[in-house]
Parts: C-alpha cells; sequence; structure tokens
C-alpha cells in the first residue's frame, strides 16, 4: 500500500530519529500518529496499553524507543539499560499483538546486537558470539527485540521487519556527553572548539576506527527501501560505505574551513576498533544507495544546528 494511504504510529516521535522521521513523513505529505516522551514512559504497561488503546489503527507501527547512553558511562548502567530496554520492547510488543495486529512492526538495532568482527558483519553472524563489554546489557536488549519480534509474529501471524542501522548523524541529535554518538560528538565539539579560537581539534578514539555512517534522512529512505522489499526477517540497512574516525574528522575540519590540527587524547573512550556491516543482501534486492555525501551532510548539519 503506498504510504500516502495508510496512517504510520511513530513511537519516540520527539528521539533524534523520531523527529526526523516524523518530518520526512510530513514533508510527503504521508499521515502519523506521533507518541512522545510526553505520552509517559513506555516500560510502564499501564501507559503503553493506554496509548495502543486511544490510538486509531495504523498500516506501520515505527518503534524508535530506546534508552541508551554511550562512551564510558555505558559500563556501570549495563543491567539498567537491558531491565529498561527489555520491558519497553516487550511492552510494545504485546501492545502490537493485542491492539493493532493489522499493522506492520518496523523496529530499529545496531551493530552493537552483533558479536565483534574484523570483517564487515553479515546478519547471520545474529547470537553466534558475545558483544563488546560496553554494550552487553543494550545489545542484549535489541536482540530480545529482533527475536521477540519475530516470536510473536510466528505465534500471533503478524508482519514485522527489524532493521540494523549505521551509525546515524543529522539534525537535532542529542548533544549530550554520554548521549551523542561519535559523528554529532565530533561536529558539536569542533564548532566549540573553532569558536574558541583554538587551533586543535580534539577527537576521541583513534583515527583508524571504523564505523558505517548514513545521513538519516539516507537512513530513514534505506529503511523503507527495505520494508518494500523485506518483511518477517532481520536486515542491515547501511550503504556498504565504512568510514574511519580520521575521514570524518578531516571531512568536518574542511566544512568549518578551520585550519586544525586534529588529535587524538591516549585515554578517551575507544569501543571495538571496527564495527561494520555487511549490507549487500539489503543493497541488491532494493538497489537503494545513499543520497547524501559526507561533506554535504555535515554542511547540513552545521546550517541547521549551528547557523554556519
Amino acid at each position: 500500500m503506498p504510504l500516502a494511504a495508510e496512517t504510520t504510529l511513530v513511537l519516540g516521535a520527539d528521539g533524534f530519529l523520531g523527529r526526523n522521521v516524523c518530518r520526512y513523513f510530513a514533508e510527503r505529505g504521508w499521515p502519523v500518529v506521533p507518541v512522545g516522551r510526553s505520552a509517559g514512559d513506555l516500560d510502564d504497561w499501564c501507559t503503553v496499553e493506554r496509548i495502543f488503546r486511544t490510538a486509531p489503527a495504523v498500516g506501520r507501527i515505527f518503534h524508535l524507543v530506546t534508552r541508551q547512553r554511550t562512551g564510558q558511562v555505558q559500563y556501570g548502567m549495563q543491567g539498567t539499560l537491558l531491565a529498561v530496554n527489555a520491558r519497553i520492547h516487550l511492552n510494545l510488543l504485546d501492545a502490537w499483538c493485542r491492539f493493532q495486529p493489522q499493522a506492520r512492526f518496523l523496529s530499529v538495532g545496531s551493530s552493537c546486537a552483533y558479536p565483534e568482527s574484523e570483517a564487515p558483519i553479515p546478519e547471520t553472524a545474529f547470537q553466534t558470539g558475545p558483544l563488546h563489554p560496553s554494550v552487553r546489557g543494550y545489545g542484549l536488549a535489541k536482540q530480545l527485540l529482533a527475536v521477540g519480534s519475530e516470536a510473536f509474529a510466528q505465534e500471533y501471524g503478524l508482519t514485522w521487519l527489524h532493521c540494523i542501522l549505521a551509525t546515524v548523524y543529522g539534525p537535532h541529535d542529542h548533544m549530550e556527553s554520554d548521549r551523542s554518538h561519535f559523528m554529532t560528538a565530533m561536529i558539536d565539539r569542533a564548532v566549540a572548539e573553532k569558536r574558541a579560537g583554538k587551533d586543535e581539534f580534539t577527537v576521541w578514539g583513534a583515527a583508524d576506527t571504523v564505523r558505517d555512517l548514513l545521513y538519516v534522512d539516507d537512513q530513514i529512505d534505506a529503511v523503507l527501501a527495505a520494508e518494500r522489499h523485506f518483511s518477517n526477517t532481520m536486515v542491515n540497512c547501511t550503504g556498504n560505505l565504512p568510514v574511519t574516525i580520521g575521514e570524518a574528522a578531516g571531512a568536518i575540519v574542511a566544512a568549518l574551513d578551520w585550519p586544525a590540527r586534529v588529535t587524538y587524547p591516549p585515554a578517551s573512550f575507544r569501543g571495538t576498533a571496527r564495527k561494520t556491516l555487511d549490507s549487500t543482501r539489503f543493497l541488491e534486492a532494493t538497489g537503494w544507495r545513499p543520497a547524501v555525501d559526507l561533506d554535504t551532510g555535515i554542511r547540513r548539519v552545521l546550517a541547521s544546528d549551528y547557523g554556519i
């Protein structure tokens, strides 16, 4: 069914990805029912039941809600991230089954749900090894979401899709030091250090760390492309174009026209050295390719969030 002909329930509508999904849909005239923080905590069943009982019938549920932290702080709250996210995911799966069984359940995951690997990670690597220590709780909850989607769908005859995303960046991302992803944190720090008159750009991690990276509109478009071609499965949704932290830092400095020296403090947080997805299955099935290159994406963020 065309997107314009059905309504989408967007859970997490005032988060980074949710805000951009709602904006992306609104620009195209596609109807959405946004559910944000003001509706209450989705780890509480009574709140979720109320939301789903009062929502209109929809064709799609976009589950974008997660409790997440980044950097060193993750190590000290693995139990919290597991418990809160597991309750959120199970509540939403249960509500989907009870109140919106006609809807396709689209949820998003990240590469942290896969074991560490030096090679690009295909979907077949799911649950084949241990997770990185920094994301054990969060990643295990994402595994529960993917497996739970399949289990509920098999038992009740429902339709689902779990999309594993790249590291997404774009306007209106979280800026807090314990919540921002690496690209958003780098852009924000670069702007602050340039405005402070510094001639060094301080980058956490290592220059040769490898990650997938997508501008937010491209990532939304990739998920919708996956939905058109896949159902009842988990699929990696990236462009198979990984970048290094050093490449990203160089692109930021160039976009700011800032002749700064890039430095990497040895004591800064470093996750796994290489985490990149193998999205060949997705790319071959859809023919999708990203439309926004790294330089353009950075300049859009600078214009939107900093007026540069």
